[in-house]
């Protein structure tokens, strides 16, 4: 980290030496606040004789979150804004949301000093104060709760629940043992955590990537999200009533040929000799089919966690947290049917109407807090609030 900081200074102080006014702008892609201040800086330019150069800092990286915490540490901006972008530094001025005037931000590029900044610039390269721990608290206060409570409402959705019950059942059924079966559930486990957290992974990147470069991607996505998650919440809640009170099947599920595909994927592996490559092998096959299913509840967490973490490492430990979340239940389900021989009464529990019912309401308010949650980031987006 402090290597990276090293060059970082370097190449700006390199920068210093080609340009009179150096402005340092931290801010996010998906920030309406942050795209005016950029306009705005742009704008001022025209009426500075001396060339004006922005070096910009996106947050969706962690090196620059704690860099931009260093800044406002030594430049002095008050506590209550620490969190709040865009920020600009310009020579010994900083600015954010609440002093971001034209008239201020204009005086302060007509006045800037190269040396002013440079003695700034050695404050912060020698700052001493852990600021990460900061950045560490506040992303993980609250939403390790929402990803591993995500996680885990997901791994008990009925779309992985009832292939989890099948499986523990048909290993019975074919003969196998107990010893069997808890290596079975195990690797089958292992096999659901690896496949989900590749497709993460890459979604993560994706979504990431090109959230940091397009804007109109953004207006749509964000847009499309909340849409998304507020459909689902409301599809959950009728599931709930169709199930609890007409004793009909969910509009969200597994559909009929995707159940028979996973049965088959079972099956064939279910007597192979080596039970944990063949459990392993259809644990990563099984969590490509269920995705179209229990992929309504990931990819609203993967919007969520860049929100809150970016593209950066804990955003990775995020989604290992989700997996491990959503392979409990594989793991518990595993015991119960070692240590007692039998699934038969969680089976018959899981598969009755009144505990689906229960499930798609909880299902339900999961979505809508995911749909409170993107809605904001939308507004934010069209800088509605």
């Amino acid at each position: 980290m402090k290597r990276s900081l090293l060059l970082i200074f370097f190449s700006l102080i390199c920068l210093s030496a080609a340009a009179s006014v150096i402005i340092d702008f931290f801010g996010v892609a998906t920030c309406q606040e942050c795209l005016e201040a950029e306009m705005m800086i742009d704008s001022l330019s025209y009426e500075v004789e001396e060339a004006v150069v922005v070096n910009k800092f996106m947050l969706n990286e962690s090196k620059n979150q704690e860099l931009k915490l260093k800044y406002a540490r030594v430049y002095g901006v008050d506590e209550s804004e620490l969190d709040l972008y865009p920020m600009i530094f310009v020579g010994k001025d900083a600015f954010t949301p609440s002093n971001m005037r034209p008239d201020l931000l204009l005086e302060s590029m007509m006045n800037y000093s190269q040396e002013e900044r440079d003695i700034k610039l050695s404050e912060i390269e020698t700052f001493g104060e852990d600021v990460s721990q900061r950045i560490t608290d506040r992303y993980e206060q609250f939403s390790v709760f929402v990803v591993l409570g995500a996680g885990l409402i997901d791994g008990i959705n009925p779309c992985a629940f009832v292939v989890l019950i099948f499986l523990v059942s048909y290993l019975y059924y074919v003969g196998r043992g107990r010893n069997e079966i808890l290596v079975a559930g195990v690797f089958f486990a292992i096999g659901i955590f690896v496949a989900y957290l590749a497709m993460g992974t890459g979604l993560l990147g994706a979504v990431g990537y090109i959230e940091s470069i397009s804007r109109l991607f953004q207006l749509i996505f964000y847009p499309a999200m909340a849409v998304f998650t507020g459909v689902l919440a409301i599809l959950s809640v009728v599931d709930f009533y169709r199930m609890r009170y007409k004793n009909k099947k969910a509009i969200l599920e597994l559909s009929p040929g995707l159940k028979k595909k996973t049965h088959e994927i079972i099956r064939k592996n279910a007597r192979a000799k080596t039970i944990w490559i063949a459990s392993l092998v259809t644990g990563i096959l099984v969590s490509f089919v269920e995705f179209m299913c229990t992929g309504q509840v990931y990819l609203p967490t993967i919007v969520y966690i860049i929100n809150s973490a970016g593209v950066s490492g804990r955003a990775l430990g995020f989604l290992v947290t989700y997996n491990l979340g959503f392979t409990a239940p594989i793991i518990a389900i595993t015991l119960v049917a070692y240590f007692s021989s039998s699934t038969k009464k969680i089976q018959e529990f899981m598969t009755s109407t009144q505990a689906a019912a229960k499930i798609k309401l909880l299902m339900g308010a999961l979505f809508a807090v995911f749909f409170v949650i993107i809605l904001n980031i939308t507004l934010r987006t069209f800088n509605l609030i």
